[in-house]
Order: structure tokens, then sequence, then C-alpha cells
């Protein structure tokens, strides 16, 4: 800890780092894009699959992306094409 003291903004949100994103359909992300996982580290999108999956409310029509964030941390998310993932802007 660097003994900073941390402290709650207008609306509950804590302050701190911040990066700017938009949103955008798991569908029309591409190889390269760099997006913001569900744990809000940034991860870099190495490959694009399309096809049927197997999703909590069945099977349907999505996306598989492969990605990795730093350099021993990797996986690969499944998402429906219309879910909408955040997206970082170039060079981030």
């Amino acid at each position: 800890m660097s003994g900073e003291v941390v402290g709650h903004d207008v609306g509950s949100w804590i302050s701190g780092p911040s990066v700017d994103a938009e949103p955008v359909r798991a569908g029309d992300i591409e190889a390269g894009d760099r997006i913001l996982l569900d744990d809000g580290r940034t991860a870099e999108v190495t490959d694009v699959r399309t096809g049927d999956y197997y999703f909590a409310q069945g099977r349907g029509q999505g996306v598989a992306l492969g990605w990795k964030s730093g350099s021993t941390t990797s996986g690969m998310m499944f998402r429906r094409g219309a879910d909408i993932l955040q997206r970082l802007p170039g060079g981030q």
C-alpha cells in the first residue's frame, strides 16, 4: 500500500485511474483491438472466431475472442455478437 488516501466521489464512485473506452458490439471486435476485461484489466484481442456456442440462455451464434494481458496472462471469452464490450482507442 502506498499510503495514499482514496475517497469517494459524488455518486459513490471511487477516484482513481481511468481510461476512455467506447461501447462496441462483440461481433464488431477485431484482432488487434484492445478491450477492457470484466475485471477491469486491459487486454489485446489476439484472434476472433464466429460460430455456434453454448451460452447460459442456450446455444446461439456468437464470437470467441482470444486475448492476452501483459506477458503471462491470456484467455478466451465467448460472447453473443450483440453483447457490448468496451474497446479502447488505439495506443492505450
